[in-house]
Protein backbone atom coordinates (compact mmCIF):
# COMPACT_ATOMS: atom_id res chain seq x y z
CA UNK A 1 0.00 0.00 0.00
CA UNK A 2 1.26 3.46 -0.87
CA UNK A 3 2.10 5.54 2.16
CA UNK A 4 2.99 9.19 2.68
CA UNK A 5 5.26 10.67 5.32
CA UNK A 6 4.14 14.22 6.09
CA UNK A 7 6.56 16.68 7.69
CA UNK A 8 5.05 19.49 9.75
CA UNK A 9 7.30 22.10 11.31
CA UNK A 10 9.28 25.28 10.91
CA UNK A 11 12.23 26.44 8.82
CA UNK A 12 14.69 23.86 10.18
CA UNK A 13 12.76 21.06 8.46
CA UNK A 14 11.37 23.07 5.54
CA UNK A 15 12.31 22.33 1.91
CA UNK A 16 14.82 24.70 0.32
CA UNK A 17 15.26 25.69 -3.30
CA UNK A 18 18.53 25.91 -5.23
CA UNK A 19 18.35 29.68 -4.84
CA UNK A 20 18.62 29.20 -1.05
CA UNK A 21 21.84 27.17 -1.16
CA UNK A 22 23.69 26.14 0.91
CA UNK A 23 20.65 25.98 3.24
CA UNK A 24 18.66 22.74 3.44
CA UNK A 25 15.92 21.34 5.67
CA UNK A 26 16.11 17.90 7.21
CA UNK A 27 12.58 17.14 5.99
CA UNK A 28 13.63 17.34 2.35
CA UNK A 29 16.33 14.70 2.89
CA UNK A 30 13.97 11.96 4.08
CA UNK A 31 13.14 11.05 0.48
CA UNK A 32 16.80 10.13 -0.06
CA UNK A 33 16.51 7.43 2.60
CA UNK A 34 13.20 5.69 1.80
CA UNK A 35 12.49 3.22 -1.00
CA UNK A 36 9.38 1.56 -2.35
CA UNK A 37 5.93 3.10 -2.54
CA UNK A 38 6.56 5.80 0.05
CA UNK A 39 6.05 9.46 -0.72
CA UNK A 40 7.38 12.36 1.36
CA UNK A 41 5.25 15.49 1.60
CA UNK A 42 7.20 18.26 3.29
CA UNK A 43 4.65 20.74 4.65
CA UNK A 44 7.13 22.50 6.97
CA UNK A 45 7.50 26.23 6.37
CA UNK A 46 9.69 29.07 7.61
CA UNK A 47 8.77 31.15 10.67
CA UNK A 48 6.02 28.74 11.68
CA UNK A 49 5.02 28.29 15.29
CA UNK A 50 2.68 25.53 16.37
CA UNK A 51 -0.04 28.19 16.85
CA UNK A 52 0.35 29.74 13.40
CA UNK A 53 0.63 26.39 11.65
CA UNK A 54 -2.46 24.91 13.30
CA UNK A 55 -4.79 27.50 11.81
CA UNK A 56 -3.02 28.34 8.55
CA UNK A 57 -1.58 25.12 7.09
CA UNK A 58 -2.82 22.14 9.07
CA UNK A 59 -6.28 21.89 7.41
CA UNK A 60 -4.73 21.54 3.95
CA UNK A 61 -2.51 18.72 5.17
CA UNK A 62 -5.46 16.90 6.77
CA UNK A 63 -7.37 17.09 3.50
CA UNK A 64 -4.53 15.29 1.73
CA UNK A 65 -3.73 12.71 4.44
CA UNK A 66 -5.00 9.16 4.07
CA UNK A 67 -5.44 6.40 6.62
CA UNK A 68 -2.09 4.91 7.60
CA UNK A 69 -0.02 7.93 6.61
CA UNK A 70 2.73 9.06 9.00
CA UNK A 71 2.76 12.69 10.22
CA UNK A 72 5.94 14.08 11.82
CA UNK A 73 5.06 17.02 14.10
CA UNK A 74 8.22 19.06 14.69
CA UNK A 75 7.67 22.43 16.34
CA UNK A 76 9.54 24.22 19.12
CA UNK A 77 12.41 26.19 17.60
CA UNK A 78 10.37 29.31 16.83
CA UNK A 79 7.85 28.74 19.65
CA UNK A 80 10.69 29.20 22.13
CA UNK A 81 11.60 32.78 21.07
CA UNK A 82 10.37 34.69 24.13
CA UNK A 83 12.10 37.83 22.81
CA UNK A 84 9.43 38.06 20.08
CA UNK A 85 5.91 38.25 21.47
CA UNK A 86 4.37 37.64 18.04
CA UNK A 87 6.05 34.23 17.84
CA UNK A 88 6.45 33.04 21.41
CA UNK A 89 4.12 30.15 22.30
CA UNK A 90 4.10 29.53 26.07
CA UNK A 91 4.51 25.94 27.23
CA UNK A 92 0.86 25.42 28.34
CA UNK A 93 -0.46 26.58 24.96
CA UNK A 94 2.26 24.65 23.11
CA UNK A 95 1.26 21.42 24.87
CA UNK A 96 -2.42 21.93 24.11
CA UNK A 97 -1.67 22.59 20.44
CA UNK A 98 0.36 19.38 20.26
CA UNK A 99 -2.61 17.51 21.74
CA UNK A 100 -4.89 19.02 19.09
CA UNK A 101 -2.52 18.14 16.23
CA UNK A 102 -2.29 14.58 17.52
CA UNK A 103 -6.01 14.08 18.06
CA UNK A 104 -7.02 15.38 14.63
CA UNK A 105 -4.49 13.08 12.95
CA UNK A 106 -5.64 10.09 15.02
CA UNK A 107 -9.28 10.75 14.23
CA UNK A 108 -8.52 10.72 10.50
CA UNK A 109 -6.56 7.46 10.73
CA UNK A 110 -3.05 8.89 10.51
CA UNK A 111 -0.03 8.02 12.63
CA UNK A 112 1.22 11.10 14.53
CA UNK A 113 4.86 11.20 15.62
CA UNK A 114 6.12 14.06 17.79
CA UNK A 115 9.65 15.29 16.97
CA UNK A 116 11.52 17.55 19.39
CA UNK A 117 13.54 20.42 17.83
CA UNK A 118 17.19 20.11 16.81
CA UNK A 119 19.93 21.56 18.98
CA UNK A 120 21.58 24.73 17.73
CA UNK A 121 25.28 25.24 17.08
CA UNK A 122 25.99 26.54 20.59
CA UNK A 123 28.95 25.59 22.78
CA UNK A 124 30.06 26.86 26.15
CA UNK A 125 33.44 28.56 26.47
CA UNK A 126 34.87 25.20 27.54
CA UNK A 127 33.42 23.41 24.48
CA UNK A 128 30.32 21.72 25.92
CA UNK A 129 27.11 21.61 23.86
CA UNK A 130 24.50 24.02 25.24
CA UNK A 131 20.77 23.39 25.55
CA UNK A 132 19.12 26.55 24.18
CA UNK A 133 15.52 25.39 23.66
CA UNK A 134 14.13 25.87 27.16
CA UNK A 135 11.25 23.69 28.35
CA UNK A 136 9.63 23.02 24.98
CA UNK A 137 11.39 19.69 24.22
CA UNK A 138 10.51 18.34 27.67
CA UNK A 139 6.93 19.57 27.24
CA UNK A 140 6.63 17.67 23.95
CA UNK A 141 7.84 14.47 25.59
CA UNK A 142 5.28 14.93 28.36
CA UNK A 143 2.48 15.21 25.79
CA UNK A 144 3.74 12.07 24.05
CA UNK A 145 3.69 10.15 27.34
CA UNK A 146 0.26 11.52 28.24
CA UNK A 147 -1.32 10.53 24.91
CA UNK A 148 0.73 7.38 24.32
CA UNK A 149 2.04 8.56 20.95
CA UNK A 150 5.57 7.95 19.62
CA UNK A 151 8.19 10.66 20.01
CA UNK A 152 11.63 11.19 18.43
CA UNK A 153 13.94 13.10 20.77
CA UNK A 154 15.94 14.99 18.16
CA UNK A 155 17.08 17.47 20.82
CA UNK A 156 19.06 14.85 22.73
CA UNK A 157 20.20 12.98 19.61
CA UNK A 158 21.60 16.10 17.94
CA UNK A 159 23.23 17.33 21.17
CA UNK A 160 25.02 13.98 21.45
CA UNK A 161 26.22 14.13 17.84
CA UNK A 162 27.30 17.78 18.17
CA UNK A 163 29.37 16.80 21.22
CA UNK A 164 31.13 14.10 19.20
CA UNK A 165 31.85 16.45 16.31
CA UNK A 166 32.98 19.41 18.42
CA UNK A 167 32.91 23.16 17.85
CA UNK A 168 35.82 23.31 15.38
CA UNK A 169 34.08 20.94 12.93
CA UNK A 170 30.33 21.38 13.46
CA UNK A 171 30.19 24.50 11.32
CA UNK A 172 30.42 22.17 8.31
CA UNK A 173 26.88 20.95 9.12
CA UNK A 174 25.31 24.42 9.27
CA UNK A 175 24.48 27.20 6.84
CA UNK A 176 27.61 29.08 7.86
CA UNK A 177 30.14 30.26 5.31
CA UNK A 178 32.85 32.90 5.00
CA UNK A 179 32.62 35.55 2.27
CA UNK A 180 33.46 33.99 -1.07
CA UNK A 181 33.25 30.45 0.29
CA UNK A 182 29.95 29.69 -1.48
CA UNK A 183 29.05 31.09 -4.92
CA UNK A 184 25.55 32.11 -3.79
CA UNK A 185 26.68 33.69 -0.52
CA UNK A 186 29.32 36.14 -1.68
CA UNK A 187 29.14 38.05 1.61
CA UNK A 188 29.02 34.88 3.71
CA UNK A 189 26.37 33.85 6.22
CA UNK A 190 26.46 33.00 9.93
CA UNK A 191 23.52 30.76 10.87
CA UNK A 192 23.66 28.58 13.97
CA UNK A 193 20.12 27.20 13.53
CA UNK A 194 19.68 26.05 9.91
CA UNK A 195 21.59 23.24 8.21
CA UNK A 196 23.41 22.83 4.94
CA UNK A 197 22.79 19.69 2.85
CA UNK A 198 25.33 17.63 4.80
CA UNK A 199 23.86 18.48 8.18
CA UNK A 200 20.27 18.11 6.99
CA UNK A 201 21.00 14.62 5.66
CA UNK A 202 22.53 13.49 8.98
CA UNK A 203 19.49 14.71 10.91
CA UNK A 204 17.15 13.00 8.41
CA UNK A 205 19.05 9.77 9.04
CA UNK A 206 18.31 10.13 12.76
CA UNK A 207 14.62 10.60 12.01
CA UNK A 208 14.31 7.64 9.63
CA UNK A 209 16.32 5.37 11.93
CA UNK A 210 14.03 6.31 14.82
CA UNK A 211 10.94 5.55 12.70
CA UNK A 212 12.36 2.07 12.10
CA UNK A 213 13.12 1.59 15.79
CA UNK A 214 9.53 2.59 16.61
CA UNK A 215 8.27 0.03 14.03
CA UNK A 216 6.49 2.79 12.12
CA UNK A 217 8.62 2.10 9.04
CA UNK A 218 9.67 -1.37 7.99
CA UNK A 219 13.37 -1.78 7.25
CA UNK A 220 12.37 -2.94 3.78
CA UNK A 221 11.09 0.59 3.20
CA UNK A 222 14.44 2.28 3.78
CA UNK A 223 17.83 2.39 2.11
CA UNK A 224 19.70 0.25 4.62
CA UNK A 225 23.16 1.04 3.31
CA UNK A 226 22.62 4.79 3.50
CA UNK A 227 20.96 4.51 6.89
CA UNK A 228 23.57 2.28 8.52
CA UNK A 229 26.72 4.00 7.26
CA UNK A 230 28.49 5.80 10.12
CA UNK A 231 28.34 9.60 9.98
CA UNK A 232 31.29 11.14 8.20
CA UNK A 233 33.23 13.41 10.54
CA UNK A 234 33.21 16.83 8.87
CA UNK A 235 36.57 18.51 8.26
CA UNK A 236 37.95 21.13 10.59
CA UNK A 237 36.68 24.60 9.70
CA UNK A 238 39.12 26.62 7.62
CA UNK A 239 39.65 29.19 10.37
CA UNK A 240 41.39 26.51 12.46
CA UNK A 241 43.76 25.39 9.71
CA UNK A 242 45.75 28.65 9.62
CA UNK A 243 49.45 27.87 10.15
CA UNK A 244 51.24 29.76 12.97
CA UNK A 245 48.59 32.49 13.28
CA UNK A 246 50.26 34.04 16.36
CA UNK A 247 53.18 35.18 14.21
CA UNK A 248 50.87 37.82 12.70
CA UNK A 249 50.84 39.62 16.06
CA UNK A 250 54.58 40.24 15.80
CA UNK A 251 54.91 41.26 12.16
CA UNK A 252 57.74 43.80 12.15
CA UNK A 253 56.63 45.95 9.21
CA UNK A 254 52.81 46.05 9.01
CA UNK A 255 51.24 47.35 5.79
CA UNK A 256 47.94 48.99 4.93
CA UNK A 257 45.30 49.92 7.46
CA UNK A 258 44.05 47.78 10.29
CA UNK A 259 40.49 46.41 10.17
CA UNK A 260 37.63 48.38 11.71
CA UNK A 261 35.26 46.68 14.19
CA UNK A 262 31.79 48.26 14.22
CA UNK A 263 29.88 45.75 16.35
CA UNK A 264 29.87 45.31 19.24
CA UNK A 265 30.58 48.97 19.94
CA UNK A 266 33.88 49.75 21.63
CA UNK A 267 33.31 49.40 25.37
CA UNK A 268 29.80 48.09 24.73
CA UNK A 269 27.88 45.14 26.12
CA UNK A 270 27.20 41.95 24.17
CA UNK A 271 25.75 38.48 24.61
CA UNK A 272 27.83 35.28 24.73
CA UNK A 273 27.08 34.45 21.06
CA UNK A 274 27.87 37.94 19.79
CA UNK A 275 28.52 38.37 16.06
CA UNK A 276 31.34 40.79 15.33
CA UNK A 277 31.24 42.81 12.12
CA UNK A 278 33.00 45.67 10.41
CA UNK A 279 35.12 46.60 7.42
CA UNK A 280 38.63 45.91 6.21
CA UNK A 281 40.91 48.01 4.03
CA UNK A 282 41.29 47.15 0.31
CA UNK A 283 43.79 44.36 -0.17
CA UNK A 284 42.86 42.55 3.09
CA UNK A 285 42.01 38.91 2.39
CA UNK A 286 41.56 37.35 5.82
CA UNK A 287 41.19 38.42 9.45
CA UNK A 288 42.71 36.74 12.49
CA UNK A 289 41.31 37.22 16.01
CA UNK A 290 43.23 36.83 19.27
CA UNK A 291 42.58 37.07 22.99
CA UNK A 292 45.44 37.15 25.49
CA UNK A 293 47.80 36.29 22.64
CA UNK A 294 45.90 33.10 21.72
CA UNK A 295 44.36 32.64 18.30
CA UNK A 296 40.58 32.10 18.60
CA UNK A 297 39.41 32.12 14.96
CA UNK A 298 39.24 34.00 11.70
CA UNK A 299 37.14 34.90 8.69
CA UNK A 300 37.42 35.89 5.07
CA UNK A 301 36.65 39.39 3.82
CA UNK A 302 33.99 40.16 1.22
CA UNK A 303 34.73 41.89 -2.05
CA UNK A 304 33.24 45.11 -0.69
CA UNK A 305 35.43 44.97 2.40
CA UNK A 306 32.59 43.87 4.72
CA UNK A 307 33.16 41.04 7.15
CA UNK A 308 31.32 39.25 9.97
CA UNK A 309 32.57 36.65 12.43
CA UNK A 310 31.19 34.63 15.31
CA UNK A 311 33.34 32.59 17.64
CA UNK A 312 32.89 28.81 17.51
CA UNK A 313 32.31 28.74 21.29
CA UNK A 314 30.54 31.21 23.55
CA UNK A 315 32.37 34.05 25.26
CA UNK A 316 32.71 33.99 29.02
CA UNK A 317 31.11 36.74 31.08
CA UNK A 318 33.22 39.83 31.77
CA UNK A 319 35.45 42.26 29.92
CA UNK A 320 37.32 41.11 26.83
CA UNK A 321 40.24 42.62 24.98
CA UNK A 322 40.25 41.42 21.38
CA UNK A 323 43.11 41.88 18.92
CA UNK A 324 42.54 41.65 15.19
CA UNK A 325 45.05 41.45 12.33
CA UNK A 326 44.37 41.51 8.60
CA UNK A 327 46.29 39.20 6.26
CA UNK A 328 47.32 40.80 2.96
CA UNK A 329 49.29 39.81 -0.10
CA UNK A 330 52.06 42.13 1.08
CA UNK A 331 52.07 40.94 4.71
CA UNK A 332 49.98 41.82 7.75
CA UNK A 333 48.04 44.90 8.76
CA UNK A 334 48.62 46.75 12.03
CA UNK A 335 47.11 45.08 15.09
CA UNK A 336 43.75 46.56 16.14
CA UNK A 337 42.58 46.37 19.77
CA UNK A 338 38.88 46.27 20.62
CA UNK A 339 37.34 46.09 24.10
CA UNK A 340 33.82 44.97 24.98
CA UNK A 341 32.03 43.19 27.82
CA UNK A 342 29.89 40.08 27.76
CA UNK A 343 26.83 39.50 29.92
CA UNK A 344 25.65 35.90 30.20
CA UNK A 345 23.08 36.20 33.00
CA UNK A 346 20.33 38.71 33.75
CA UNK A 347 19.09 39.55 37.24
CA UNK A 348 15.31 39.54 37.86
CA UNK A 349 13.75 42.97 37.34
CA UNK A 350 12.68 45.09 40.28
CA UNK A 351 8.93 45.70 40.29
CA UNK A 352 7.85 48.99 41.86
CA UNK A 353 4.21 49.00 40.75
CA UNK A 354 1.79 47.68 41.63
CA UNK A 355 2.97 47.17 45.20
CA UNK A 356 2.94 43.62 46.55
CA UNK A 357 -0.59 42.76 47.70
CA UNK A 358 -1.93 46.15 46.56
CA UNK A 359 -5.33 46.90 45.05
CA UNK A 360 -5.49 48.27 41.50
CA UNK A 361 -8.14 49.47 39.10
CA UNK A 362 -9.17 47.58 35.96
CA UNK A 363 -6.09 48.80 34.05
CA UNK A 364 -3.13 48.31 36.41
CA UNK A 365 0.17 49.89 35.50
CA UNK A 366 3.33 47.81 35.90
CA UNK A 367 6.67 49.54 36.36
CA UNK A 368 10.13 48.93 37.72
CA UNK A 369 13.83 48.90 37.03
CA UNK A 370 16.37 46.47 35.57
CA UNK A 371 20.13 46.07 35.75
CA UNK A 372 22.24 47.94 33.17
CA UNK A 373 22.23 46.18 29.82
CA UNK A 374 18.83 44.48 30.00
CA UNK A 375 16.79 45.51 26.97
CA UNK A 376 13.27 44.20 27.54
CA UNK A 377 10.85 43.04 30.23
CA UNK A 378 8.11 40.51 29.51
CA UNK A 379 5.13 39.86 31.76
CA UNK A 380 3.62 36.40 32.23
CA UNK A 381 0.50 35.14 34.00
CA UNK A 382 -0.17 31.42 34.47
CA UNK A 383 2.60 30.66 32.00
CA UNK A 384 1.12 32.87 29.29
CA UNK A 385 2.77 35.95 27.81
CA UNK A 386 0.55 38.97 28.47
CA UNK A 387 2.84 41.83 27.48
CA UNK A 388 6.33 43.13 26.82
CA UNK A 389 8.01 46.49 27.03
CA UNK A 390 11.37 48.06 26.30
CA UNK A 391 13.79 49.55 28.81
CA UNK A 392 14.98 53.15 28.71
CA UNK A 393 18.55 54.37 29.12
CA UNK A 394 18.13 54.58 32.89
CA UNK A 395 16.93 50.98 33.20
CA UNK A 396 13.30 52.00 33.84
CA UNK A 397 10.39 50.11 32.34
CA UNK A 398 6.60 50.43 32.41
CA UNK A 399 3.64 48.59 30.89
CA UNK A 400 -0.14 49.00 30.84
CA UNK A 401 -2.25 46.42 29.06
CA UNK A 402 -4.61 47.70 26.36
CA UNK A 403 -7.56 45.80 27.87
CA UNK A 404 -9.07 45.84 31.33
CA UNK A 405 -8.34 43.04 33.79
CA UNK A 406 -10.91 40.79 35.40
CA UNK A 407 -11.61 41.59 39.03
CA UNK A 408 -9.92 39.42 41.64
CA UNK A 409 -6.46 38.22 42.65
CA UNK A 410 -3.66 38.03 40.08
CA UNK A 411 -0.08 36.77 40.10
CA UNK A 412 2.21 38.18 37.41
CA UNK A 413 5.82 37.26 36.68
CA UNK A 414 8.21 39.86 35.25
CA UNK A 415 11.24 38.53 33.32
CA UNK A 416 14.17 40.65 32.13
CA UNK A 417 15.85 39.86 28.80
CA UNK A 418 19.23 40.57 27.26
CA UNK A 419 20.35 38.97 24.00
CA UNK A 420 19.43 35.27 24.40
CA UNK A 421 19.53 35.38 28.21
CA UNK A 422 16.45 35.67 30.41
CA UNK A 423 16.23 36.24 34.14
CA UNK A 424 14.43 34.30 36.81
CA UNK A 425 10.94 35.77 37.26
CA UNK A 426 10.12 38.50 39.75
CA UNK A 427 6.69 37.61 41.15
CA UNK A 428 4.09 40.26 41.98
CA UNK A 429 0.69 39.54 43.59
CA UNK A 430 -2.07 42.15 43.44
CA UNK A 431 -5.86 42.46 43.35
CA UNK A 432 -7.98 44.19 40.75
CA UNK A 433 -11.07 46.06 41.91
CA UNK A 434 -13.83 46.05 39.32
CA UNK A 435 -17.42 45.15 38.58
CA UNK A 436 -17.72 41.33 38.41
CA UNK A 437 -18.94 39.81 35.16
CA UNK A 438 -22.00 38.42 36.98
CA UNK A 439 -22.97 41.73 38.60
CA UNK A 440 -26.44 43.05 37.74
CA UNK A 441 -24.79 46.38 36.96
CA UNK A 442 -23.67 44.84 33.69
CA UNK A 443 -27.23 43.93 32.73
CA UNK A 444 -28.90 47.24 33.55
CA UNK A 445 -30.18 48.74 30.35
CA UNK A 446 -29.58 45.51 28.44
CA UNK A 447 -32.51 46.25 26.17
CA UNK A 448 -30.29 48.71 24.30
CA UNK A 449 -27.40 47.98 21.96
CA UNK A 450 -23.84 48.71 23.09
CA UNK A 451 -23.59 52.41 23.56
CA UNK A 452 -21.27 54.79 21.79
CA UNK A 453 -19.64 58.01 22.81
CA UNK A 454 -22.77 60.01 22.02
CA UNK A 455 -24.56 58.73 25.11
CA UNK A 456 -21.54 58.95 27.42
CA UNK A 457 -21.31 55.20 27.89
CA UNK A 458 -24.70 54.49 29.39
CA UNK A 459 -25.52 51.88 30.54
CA UNK A 460 -22.32 51.49 32.61
CA UNK A 461 -20.44 48.28 31.75
CA UNK A 462 -17.81 48.44 34.45
CA UNK A 463 -14.83 49.43 32.31
CA UNK A 464 -14.53 53.18 32.84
Amino acid sequence: MNQTIFVLGDSVAAPRTDEELPMAGWGQKIKDLVVGPIEVANYARSAMTSRKYFTERFPAMLNRMRRGDVVLIGFGTVDRVIQDGTRYVPVPEYKELLRLFTRHIHEEGGVPVLVTPCARYAFSASGEVLHTLGEHPRAMQEVAAELGVPVIDLTSRTMELWAQIGPTRLRQYFCWTDPGEHPQRSDGIIDSTHFNHTGAFEVARMVVAALCDLHILDKRDVDGAALMAPPVLPPVSGEFTVQSPESALHFTEPSGEGPAIAKPAAGGLAGPMVKLSGTAAPGTDYLLFFEEGQYIGGTGVGGNGQWAWRRSVNWEAGEHVLHCVGLRADGCSPVVEHRFSVMTEVSPPRVTAPAEGAFAGPRPRFAGKVQPGATKVVLMEDGLLIGATGVDANGDWAFTHAHRWHPGAHTVEAIALFSTAESEPAVRNFKVVGVPETSPIRTFGASRHDCGEVCEHRPFTGDW
